[in-house]
């Protein structure tokens, strides 16, 4: 019996010990999985529990596509503590990209994931790498999203989210910037309701969508020059406009998901 005692002991400290230590690659292989591949964190260091990785979004569907990273590192803290008293608490740490700590808080066997408030600030050429048409479109300018408190559970989140890009270009024209845009929602899901509207530029966007409970979305909308633009600028952003949409007089139509 001393002998099992001192297995199980030996067997204990051990698993502990690799807890404790386990390597952030762990994450990693975690976020690549549940992402289908789609995000991955590169050149993962430290710990799972305190560690940092570099961010890469790629196309695992379109061998074709450009990786694209995030600049700068990611770090992240899990909290072993609140797992024993079976919580996850999450805090996510980016220099650049986020304007506070994203903390993310679970039940460990529960159903909703609340997320804190904060703003993400991502370059929008990051688009890129997930393939089609982000690849083809190659946009540019910085991309911000914004919530206040976001509530997840399976089939429905809750929380008003607004999105913006900011000196916005694109690879297809070389009017640079071509508008700043701003992308609105009513807070829940099922039944989003969108709206996209053009703060500035000489480029315009409008429109309105929904998104509906198997994820589909349903968007119509005008891209056109507006009215007293440069004709030279006019002309340089014909080629766009025409691939955006069906065309309709001096703009075009959109409509994704129809």
């Amino acid at each position: 019996m001393r002998v099992v005692y001192f297995v199980a002991a030996a067997l204990a400290i051990l698993i502990l010990t690799a807890l404790v230590i386990a390597p952030a690659q762990w994450a990693a292989g975690y976020v690549r999985s549940a992402s289908n591949g789609r995000v991955e964190l590169a050149e993962a260091s430290g710990t799972i529990w305190n560690g940092s990785a570099v961010v890469v979004i790629a196309s695992p569907a379109d061998t074709g596509a450009s990786r694209a990273s995030l600049p700068e590192r990611l770090s992240w803290r899990l909290s072993p503590w609140a797992l024993l008293v079976g919580q996850i608490d999450l805090a996510l740490v980016h220099p650049s990209a986020l304007s506070q700590p994203l903390t993310i808080n679970a039940p460990l066997f529960g159903r909703v994931v609340t997320l804190g408030p904060t703003t993400m600030r991502l370059p929008a050429s990051l688009l890129v790498g997930l393939g089609a048409p982000w690849n083809t479109v190659r946009p540019g300018g910085i991309l911000t999203v914004s919530w206040d408190r976001l509530a997840v559970e399976p089939g429905r989140w809750q929380g008003r989210i607004s999105g913006e890009w900011q000196y916005a270009s694109s690879g297809l024209t070389p009017v640079s910037p071509m508008g700043h845009y701003r992308l609105q929602t009513n807070g829940i899901w099922p039944g989003t309701q969108l709206e996209l509207l053009t703060i500035s530029g000489p480029l315009e966007l409008k429109g309105n969508g929904t998104i509906n409970e198997g994820g589909r979305l349903r968007f119509t909308g005008r891209a056109q020059a507006v009215a007293g633009t440069d004709p030279g600028v006019k002309a340089q952003l014909t080629g766009l406009i025409s691939l955006l949409g069906r065309r309709d007089g001096e703009g075009s139509l959109l409509n994704f998901g129809g």
